[in-house]
């Protein structure tokens, strides 16, 4: 069966517009697809694939350009969530803050699966989601802080006006690439116990037995199953067809309740009339591609939603 392999590795990288051509063959050439992000702070991606063309990939990264220290989630899945490949330079592997470059600066203390169950149900810590609103309203820790942003760039501003330096803080991500930027920016703004889940929450399904498990609800991902279960078992959740997020009372083709004032009936946002057309016959195409046997689920099949929601910088 086809894996899928999302890693981040914060290196210094240079040459970007040569190294994005030489990734984009190699990765054609293994078959693999899905998301490369290369900053010259690092490298981020999300690829499917078989599993000897993941190793391949993986021992290639390794061997001709150096990149060793990669933190992974590798998974097996019934079909790669991926329809092509796509190699992107970026200012940020992960938009926070492009003058702070973990690795050159400290960063919080990473836990494993294990290690992170046990300090966040055994200690007081100020445990935060650093994830966006809309992630971590379909599923979250026990007991997490929901900083209720829009936009990871925001939680910095939150931080400073929510949390107590002087008090441990515990953070988690989807895999773990968000708490290295924000648990740098922490400690270098005054905080002095600063701990991150280690791959984050993907690794901690993974490693973690469901019944022992603190995680509650379901892990939105970034690519077109939407969101998995304990068991890393896509849910069957649909996005929004007009802002791409997941929501609670919308129908299978991801279409949400339109008020006779052409406003949604989940978030109040209003849409004129081409707007709403257009939505109208996109969810169409949509259900007529489903009906031919074709998988257009999720981002893939909401290209102008995913544009401002599935941007890999804000993982």
């Amino acid at each position: 069966m086809p894996e899928l392999l999302s890693a981040y590795c914060f290196t210094d990288l240079d040459r970007l517009p040569l190294l994005r051509e030489r990734l984009k063959v190699r990765a054609g050439e293994l078959d693999l697809v899905g998301t490369i992000l290369l900053a010259s702070e690092g490298i981020n991606f999300s690829l499917g694939g078989e599993p000897a063309a993941i190793d391949a990939w993986v021992d290639y990264l390794a061997a001709e350009h150096g990149i060793q220290a990669l933190i992974i989630n590798r998974s097996v899945v019934e079909t790669v969530p991926f329809l092509r490949l796509k190699v992107r330079i970026r200012p940020e592997i992960i938009t926070f803050d492009p003058d702070l470059r973990p690795g050159q600066v400290p960063t919080g203390k990473a836990l494993s699966p294990r290690q992170w169950h046990a300090l966040i149900e055994g200690e007081e810590v100020q445990l935060v989601d650093t994830r966006n609103h809309y992630e971590y309203e379909i599923g979250s820790f026990k007991s997490a802080v929901d900083p209720n942003i829009d936009s990871f760039t925001e939680f910095r501003q939150w931080a400073l006006d929510h949390l107590k330096p002087d008090q441990p803080v515990a953070m988690f991500c989807t895999g773990g690439v968000r708490c290295e930027k924000a648990s740098a920016w922490l400690l270098a703004n005054g905080f002095d116990q600063v701990f991150q889940l280690e791959g984050g929450i993907l690794n901690y399904l993974r490693e973690i037995p469901a019944e022992q498990s603190l995680w509650q609800g379901d892990c939105y991902v970034f690519d077109d199953r939407v969101a998995v279960d304990h068991a890393l078992q896509p849910t069957g959740r649909v996005l929004c067809a007009a802002c791409s997020r997941p929501a609670e009372g919308l129908d299978a083709s991801g279409m949400p309740p339109i008020g006779l004032q052409r406003d949604c009936g989940l978030c109040g946002e209003q849409f004129d009339a081409g707007r709403l057309a257009g939505l109208r016959e996109r969810v169409r195409q949509i259900a007529l591609a489903r009906e031919r046997g074709q998988t257009h689920i999720g981002p893939q099949a909401q290209p102008e939603a995913a544009q401002r929601h599935q941007d890999w910088s804000s993982r």
